[in-house]
Parts: C-alpha cells; sequence; structure tokens
C-alpha cells in the first residue's frame, strides 16, 4: 500500500510539474538584474539546454567566455543557476569587500547545498585553530608528520619487490587520512577503522549527494532531498563520530581538570580546539565537537590526497623529471641529517614547482573565488553587481591563458621554479617571485582562493603532500603501467574535476 501510494505522489508531481512548472523552466531566462549582463553560451538555446552545455562541457564554456569578454563581466548558466563571471583583474577589489557585500561562506553553503546536507563549511573554532595552532606549530609538528608518513608507506602499500600496479589514490587515501588523523585526533586513535572509514568516507557520501540534489532544478530540490540516500548516509556517518569521539573528547575534558600544565595534555588539533572552545560557545558542547572533526576531515583529506595523486600522475607520465626530483631531495636532506625539516620542505622547489604545475593544470574546481553578493555592490568602475547573485572566476581559463603562462596546456616541471629562480621571463611581473610557490595564493591563480577567506590548511597540505611525494621518489621507482603512453584523463562532471581513482601506477621498491 505504501509504494502504491508513493508511485500515486510521484506521478503526481510528474503531471504537475509538466503542466505547471515545466513550460515555465523552458522559458526561464535572466531576471532583470542580470539581464543587464551579456549571456555567455546563448547559442545553445533555451535554459535546459544551455544548463546541459554547462554539464558537459564546462571547460569550453569558462574559455569562450574568458576569450569573448576577458575584460567584462558576463552571465552564464550552472547547475545552481545564472552566475556572473568576474574577469580577475577585479580580485584585488572584490577581496577588500566585507562579508556582509561579498559573502564567502554563503556560496560555499549554496555549493555543498548546506540547507540539506546540514553541513557548516565555515566554522569559526576550525578556521581558528588551523591558522593559530596547526599552521603555527607546522615547524615544531613536522618531525612527526614524517614520521607517520613513513610508517605509512610500509603499512598502505604492498611489498612492491618487483613492479606492481597500485591503485594509488586508494592508497593516498589511507596514508593522508592516517597522518592528518596523526595531528587531528592523536596518533593512538588516527588508525582505528572506524576513525578511517568516516573520514574517509563522509566526503564521498557529501559530495555524491550534492551531485545527486543538483541534477534537480533547484524548486526542486527541497522534494528531491526524501529521495536522495546520500543525505542518510551523512547523517549516519555523524552518528558513527559522535559514537567514536564523544567518549576521548570526555576523556580529554577530565585530563584537563587534572593537567598541572598544557605540556600534559595531547598535542593534537582535538585538544587544541577544546582549549579554545569556551571562547567560542563550545563548552560542553561535545556532540558538536565530534562532528566538527569529520568537517576537518573533509576540508584536509580528499583535496590533498586527489593533488597527491595528480602529482604522481603527471610525475609517472613525465619520466624523465624522476632522476632529477630524486637529486633534489637528497642533496635537501644531506644538509638535514636525513630530516624532513618544514625548511627542507621549503628548499625542494623543484618539487613545489611540480606540485604547482600539476595543480595548474589540474585544478579542482573550474571557477574559483565563488562569492555571494549580499546587498547591491558599486566598483570603482562603476559596474554594478545585484545582491541575491553568486560571481565566480574562470580559473580554467585563467590558468591556461598563454599571455600568463607560456605554452599553457603542456605540463612543464620547471615552470615555477625558474620563474621563481629569475631564470625565466615573468610575464605576470610580480615584485616578489616567491608568488610562484605551491602555497602562495595570487589573483592568476587562485586554487587555495584569494583574500581572507583563502584556504588556511594549504601550508599542511602542502607540507603533506611534498613529504609523502619525496618519501615515495626516495624508496620506489614509479611508472605509467605498460601500454599507457599518456597521462590519465581527469573524471569532469560540470565544473569539478577528480583525478581518475581508478587508475594504476606501477611501484617497485628501490634496490640500495
Amino acid at each position: 500500500m505504501a509504494a502504491q501510494l508513493l508511485d500515486i505522489v510521484l506521478v503526481g508531481g510528474l503531471i504537475a510539474f509538466s503542466l505547471l512548472i515545466l513550460p515555465k523552466l523552458l522559458l526561464l531566462g535572466a531576471s532583470p538584474s542580470l539581464s543587464n549582463f551579456p549571456l555567455n553560451g546563448g547559442h545553445h538555446g533555451i535554459y535546459p539546454k544551455r544548463l546541459m552545455a554547462f554539464l558537459f562541457h564546462a571547460e569550453q564554456l569558462y574559455k569562450e567566455g574568458y576569450a569573448k569578454f576577458q575584460h567584462a563581466i558576463y552571465r552564464m548558466t550552472t547547475v545552481d543557476g545564472e552566475r556572473l563571471v568576474i574577469p580577475y583583474s577585479y580580485l584585488e577589489e572584490l577581496r577588500q569587500r566585507p562579508d556582509d557585500e561579498i559573502n564567502q561562506p554563503k556560496a560555499l553553503k549554496l555549493l555543498l547545498e548546506a540547507q540539506y546536507t546540514h553541513l557548516e563549511p565555515d566554522s569559526p573554532i576550525i578556521n581558528h585553530v588551523i591558522r593559530a595552532d596547526l599552521t603555527h606549530n607546522l615547524p615544531r609538528i613536522n618531525l612527526r608528520i614524517s614520521k607517520e608518513v613513513d610508517r605509512c608507506m610500509e603499512t598502505e602499500l604492498p611489498p612492491c619487490d618487483d613492479w606492481t600496479p597500485v591503485v594509488i589514490n586508494q592508497a593516498l587515501l589511507r596514508i593522508v587520512a592516517i597522518v592528518s588523523g596523526s595531528i587531528f585526533i592523536g596518533p593512538e586513535h588516527c588508525r582505528k577503522e572506524e576513525y578511517l572509514y568516516s573520514s574517509i568516507n563522509f566526503t564521498v557520501d557529501v559530495f555524491s549527494a550534492v551531485r545527486a540534489l543538483k541534477r534537480w532544478p533547484r524548486f526542486l530540490r527541497p522534494i528531491m532531498q526524501y529521495f536522495t540516500p546520500q543525505l542518510r548516509a551523512i547523517e549516519r556517518h555523524k552518528t558513527q563520530a559522535r559514537s567514536f569521539l564523544e567518549p576521548i573528547i570526555k576523556e580529554r575534558r577530565a585530563m584537563m581538570q587534572h593537567a598541572q600544565s598544557p605540556s600534559e595534555l595531547p598535542d593534537d588539533a582535538l585538544q587544541w580546539m577544546l582549549n579554545k572552545s569556551p571562547n567560542f560557545g563550545m563548552e560542553g558542547k561535545d556532540d558538536e565537537m565530534a562532528v566538527m572533526q569529520l568537517g576537518l576531515s573533509m576540508a584536509a583529506i580528499h583535496t590533498t590526497s586527489q593533488a597527491a595523486t595528480h602529482t604522481l600522475f603527471d610525475i609517472a607520465a613525465n619520466p624523465k623529471i624522476i632522476p632529477e626530483l630524486r637529486k633534489e631531495i637528497s642533496t635537501v636532506l644531506e644538509s638535514t641529517n636525513g630530516v624532513m625539516t618544514t625548511q627542507a620542505l621549503f628548499q625542494m622547489k623543484l618539487l613545489d614547482s611540480v606540485m604547482k604545475e600539476s595543480q595548474r593544470l589540474n585544478p579542482p574546481n573550474m571557477a574559483r573565488f565563488a562569492r555571494f553578493v549580499e546587498k547591491p555592490v558599486t566598483l570603482k568602475d562603476g559596474t554594478k553587481l545585484p545582491a541575491g547573485v553568486v560571481v565566480e572566476t574562470p580559473h580554467i581559463a585563467i590558468t591556461r591563458d598563454p599571455k600568463l603562462f607560456p605554452n599553457p596546456n603542456t605540463f612543464n616541471p620547471h615552470r615555477f621554479a625558474n620563474l621563481r629562480a629569475g631564470l625565466s621571463p615573468d610575464p605576470i611581473g610580480y615584485k616578489n617571485t616567491e608568488q610562484y610557490q605551491f602555497v602562495t595564493t595570487t589573483k592568476e591563480n587562485a586554487s587555495f582562493g584569494y583574500g581572507r577567506h583563502a584556504c588556511p590548511g594549504r601550508f599542511f597540505a602542502a607540507n603533506e603532500i611534498k613529504l609523502i611525494v619525496a618519501r615515495l621518489l626516495l624508496d620506489y621507482d614509479i611508472r605509467l603501467p605498460d601500454g599507457v603512453s599518456e597521462r590519465y584523463r581527469n573524471i569532469v562532471v560540470a565544473s569539478v574535476v577528480n583525478a581518475d581513482s581508478s587508475r594504476e601506477v606501477l611501484l617497485r621498491k628501490m634496490r640500495r
């Protein structure tokens, strides 16, 4: 009976959609506030056809818009309605605008469908702990991270005595989850499978839910949330996180009551959050603190493992760079008695260049600097941004601009190392060539964002990636499988870019 009732509701809903809503959707165009801006992709036809073009050809659309409207703002149809795409020349002005005008967290909530996923992507306490504790303490905790990476290479990779196929993204997910977890919740808990399962799969289910919801027009998502099983999976991960972490948090709070000095307490992000919890109104909210650890994992684990996967795919596809990378890593370590210090990682400038070049060609998203316009904004040149719209930059087109990055479609491992060393002409003309570091955010390369909302964890992520890739190159030979002559193609859905997580590389333990 319940199944029959559900069928009746669905059929009735489809009839109502066909008769009442679909005709309006087919005629849907820009709101009056956006109609003053030129439309990119209009040749694809009515709104649904423009949407399909975005789903399957977003990169082409961003590049076409960049070439046609390089110095002007235009509108474009996306999975979240029409957005304004702005030239990167506006970023210096926009990044200085306050959040009550140009709001980044609200744009991120729209991207993550927070109304249905119930995510809080801009936690004040997490942002504070990352900036004030994690980043500040990197020189001190880097040795711990390095040792955890070394252990993971032994436990998470197969023996590889001869050439062995490894699905590298799967291995990296576990390595990054364990290494990050050793700093997030401590070395005694980071290898427990109940922690690793949720830390890894929470993000998978979040973005699976987001993709499922975005298949539907925004006005249908309040209904379709009830037919999206991934949303229930998200809640199960939260329940498991509470079950696992609340006893640990209670134990930590008891330790805090009896500790004579901070040195007697654990030295990890969970403890730093507990120490700061009264300042952020989190005292006694252990269930919320537990769920926040999932948010911290989501921000760190998949983005870092994706960047590491892209880097290793590019290295394997360009094997001539491997001896030079090994020489740089070994030479740097000779000066530090083999210790991977923060300063040693900074001196690995060719490795940094390889990572930066890989990031340039394989961004996590084709658009960056998404901001929600809270109220009408008039820019210095008189351009008016209407309230209620999301603006973004065409990141994929900017980082492929031959005027900014010569031969932009070619992977050049030395590109940024040469620019930092002054060995190549600087087409952008930075006053300080250290702007070409992997972690540096600029309006020409905003992979980590730009302005005060730039990713606060990028320094930790950069250290992790360098430690993992450096250790892998020192201990293993790496190449693409037989018959694979080109770098693996990415998996692209709308504007989201992911490395193909099913692909293998061949690893062989170095013969000393």
